[in-house]
């Protein structure tokens, strides 16, 4: 599979090494608003990674079974829909 690419704004609270997204933030804890840029990397044997990449923060992934899994996970944290991603 070519890598699929996605790219969005969002909240992202937390340090440059130590972030995460308002799904997950503290109460009270402040946040900046970036872009972020997300590929899908893999295949049905080895799996796929979707990669994160919030500007200024540190890189991210996580793995997922299958391509809905990981497109399906981008939808629910940061509303990237399966008609945003290009190769």
């Amino acid at each position: 599979m070519k890598p699929l690419y996605a790219t969005t704004n969002a909240r992202v609270y937390g340090t440059p090494d130590a972030w995460r997204f308002s799904n997950l933030a503290r109460a009270g804890e402040t946040f900046r608003e970036c872009k972020v840029r997300l590929e899908i990397q893999g295949d049905d044997e080895s799996r796929y990674f979707l990669i994160v990449s919030p500007e200024g923060y540190f890189t991210a992934d996580t793995w997922y079974e299958t391509l809905d899994a990981a497109q399906d996970e981008a939808e629910r944290v940061l509303g990237v829909t399966r008609a945003d991603w290009t190769e």
